[in-house]
């Protein structure tokens, strides 16, 4: 790429690009730990192998940017527009996600323990296999979006919309999903010990060898759910 308005030689002299346009660029394994791209356009840019642990992308523009094996340990990516990026086998542990669009991101064995991803748009992601240990995805909106084998161990859920979900094999233990929509979602042969799941939403939804050992169901609506598991006993609402 052309660096016409003199931005990637900026950002690589002194780590700050604000505002700047990098869309297309190749930056794959470079070390821009700590660097400043808030309000940057990264459009379908190459940040492939590259450490931006503690980087602020705040309100960036990540949409279809490839991150595939990117260190974004504890980035501030808040408000940011990635749609459709790729963040494959990424680190975003601790990293601050509150409100970004990550609709059909591919997040498959990323980890995002503890990181916050409160009120992300994650509509149609890819997730399979993602560690989201202890994370925060309350409000979060994952309508159809595929969890299977994830680890949402201790994960804050709080009113976030699983409709349409895949979270197959997902281990749910711990979490607290109070008043979450599950609405015709697959958690087949899912860890739910001790989940917190009062007041939500399990309309249709597919419970078939799912682990209900300590479950909290109260008050939630149970209407066509399928597979429902009480000490080894079929339910079928």
């Amino acid at each position: 790429m052309v660096d016409q308005n003199g931005d990637i030689e900026r950002l690589l002299e002194t780590k700050k690009c604000q505002g700047g346009d990098l869309s297309h660029a190749n930056l794959s394994n470079l070390d821009l730990s700590g660097a400043d791209l808030s309000g940057a356009t990264l459009f379908c840019t190459n940040l492939s192998g590259a450490n931006l642990s503690g980087a602020n992308l705040s309100g960036a523009d990540l949409s279809y940017a490839n991150c595939v094996n990117t260190d974004l340990t504890r980035a501030n990516i808040r408000g940011a527009d990635a749609k459709g990026i790729n963040l494959f086998d990424a680190n975003l542990n601790g990293t601050n996600l509150s409100g970004t669009d990550l609709t059909f991101a591919n997040l498959v064995n990323a980890s995002l323990s503890e990181a916050n991803l409160r009120a992300v748009k994650l509509v149609g992601a890819n997730l399979i296999g993602a560690k989201l240990n202890s994370a925060n995805l309350s409000s979060a909106d994952l309508g159809g979006a595929n969890l299977s084998t994830a680890n949402l161990v201790a994960a804050k859920l709080l009113s976030t919309d699983l409709s349409e979900a895949k979270l197959v094999r997902s281990d749910l233990s711990d979490a607290d999903l109070v008043g979450a929509n599950l609405t015709d979602a697959n958690l087949s042969n899912a860890n739910l010990l001790n989940t917190n799941m009062a007041s939500a939403l399990l309309i249709g939804s597919y419970l078939v060898g799912a682990n209900l050992i300590g479950t909290h169901l109260e008050n939630a609506k149970l209407d066509g759910a399928i597979g429902i598991t009480t000490e080894g006993q079929l339910v079928v609402r």
